[in-house]
């Protein structure tokens, strides 16, 4: 950061640098003590008035006219507010003032050097703001000079305890008292710095918190950093800010759906996609069937680790086509709009690192992820008339385009010979002696008539005999 020899003269017009960064640093307690240094020295150094930091022009630049207001601004964040120096206060502040007094500094140096006499690090993290999102949002008069360094404060009042709860493996802290810490705002760089020192005052004994060597450990995690810069960042913003992003939002958001909703409709009645849609169909895996979705990725997967590739590929095609024809005047808003967010990033972070998407970017890929979910949706659904099962405002047709791709794959029945149901086993015995018994009176009637016929044989050969005998 540039000295800029005065207080307040922070530069303006810079868009190509963040709005708010965070650098932080470690240093241990043994660095400290071999270079003759106590932790403790930080407090006297910043207390002075004639230092870098000071207060005569902290001044809240939003008017607040309702005395009510003010009173209950207060106690929510359970201290009086001020807007000057008086007395013995110093524009240091920590989790419960704005402004300590001497017995306050008194106890925070004590403390900080408990914390370097047993042995832990002393974390030094940076808001560096720049000059013309101080403006935009209310925090800096470039004219007067005036600083609203009470607001500052207490933002950074409120994400202190995710930094020490959440940035390391375990809490900072084994207790309620077993971190200290203070904050200053400098004004005397091109950029409002307010820096922050913190340590743990007990001697640290957790495994997990202390390095091989027996130190304890100086990191902090990356997404929790982000995430406590994002809170700080939120909470300085002014309403005018948020409502100009939360409209981008919902106006993408809109945008969104109603291609969502459009796309289908187009896809189900339109002839001339039954073809696309048949294709897609007929490659999908189907021992997938009723499974079919793009996956948890953030874009259709098109090489062939996924089994969805190849009907992922000529989903792409379907897509492209449907956006560049039919969807045209949607998605081009959709896309416009969502570059609105581009430049407020742009804003809010500075220029993208080279390779990092922009957020139109990840909106497009995300329109695409859910067009595509919702045509394999409706292949994995079965139609059924009057049914609300795809949603409230798409229904697809018993003859529309997706349940002919369907329709013209289902392989045909076979025809079934029928079958009879088994008799009881009780009954089959009795047809089985009802026959038997048939059986044996027909047996017997044959027998009586061989033994009558052969009978009948016997006298006629008798009578013959007689006869030729007289």
């Amino acid at each position: 950061m540039a000295k800029t020899g005065g207080f307040a003269n922070f530069a303006t017009g810079e868009k190509k640098t963040g709005a708010v960064l965070l650098p932080t640093h470690f240093t241990t307690a043994a660095q400290a003590t071999k270079a003759g240094k106590q932790f403790g020295n930080l407090v006297r150094t910043y207390a002075a008035k004639s230092s870098k930091v000071m207060d005569e022009n902290n001044q809240a630049l939003v008017d607040i006219t309702d005395a009510e207001q003010v009173q209950e601004s207060s106690n929510s964040f359970g201290y009086s507010s001020r807007f000057s120096a008086t007395g013995d206060e110093h524009p240091l502040f920590d989790s419960y003032t704005l402004n300590m007094t001497d017995e306050q500094m008194d106890n925070l140096e004590e403390k900080l050097n408990l914390a370097q006499a047993n042995g832990n690090i002393l974390h030094e993290m940076a808001f560096s703001m720049r000059g013309d999102w101080l403006v935009e949002n209310g925090l800096y008069n470039p004219e007067t000079k005036q600083l609203d360094q009470d607001k500052l404060k207490r933002a950074e009042q409120h994400i202190v305890k995710d930094l020490f709860e959440k940035g390391g493996p375990q809490p900072l802290g084994e207790g309620p008292d077993d971190v200290v810490w203070f904050g200053v705002v400098h004004q005397d760089t091109d950029h409002l710095n307010m820096h922050i020192w913190y340590a743990k005052v007990s001697p640290e004994t957790r495994p997990s918190m202390l390095h091989k060597n027996g130190e304890p450990k100086g990191v902090i995690d990356f997404k929790v950093k982000h995430q406590a810069e994002s809170k700080f960042r939120y909470e300085l913003e002014s309403e005018a800010t948020k409502m100009q992003r939360a409209n981008v939002y919902e106006a993408v958001g809109n945008y969104r759906g109603q291609i969502k909703q459009d796309s289908l409709t187009k896809l189900d009645q339109a002839h001339k996609y039954t073809p696309d849609l048949q294709k897609i169909y007929d490659i999908l895996p189907q021992d997938l069937r009723g499974r079919w979705k793009v996956g948890n990725t953030d874009t259709l997967v098109t090489n062939d680790k996924s089994r969805m590739a190849p009907a992922n590929r000529q989903m792409n095609t379907l897509i492209d086509k449907l956006l560049t024809h039919e969807l045209k005047d949607d998605y081009q808003a959709f896309k416009t709009t969502a570059q609105k967010m581009d430049a407020i990033m742009t804003a809010k972070h500075g220029q993208q690192h080279q390779g990092q998407a922009k957020w139109s970017e990840t909106q497009d890929q995300r329109l695409r992820k859910e067009l595509a979910n919702g045509i394999y949706r409706q292949f994995n659904e079965q139609f059924k008339p009057g049914s609300h099962e795809n949603d409230d405002k798409f229904h697809k047709q018993a003859n529309g385009n997706f349940e002919k791709a369907k329709q013209k794959q289902q392989p045909a029945e076979k025809p079934q010979l029928k079958q009879h149901k088994a008799a009881p086993l009780g009954k089959l015995n009795k047809i089985a002696k009802r026959m038997t018994k048939q059986s044996r009176q027909e047996m017997q009637q044959v027998e009586r008539m061989l033994q009558e016929t052969m009978a009948e044989q016997s006298q006629d050969v008798s009578d013959e005999s007689l006869t030729r005998h007289l």
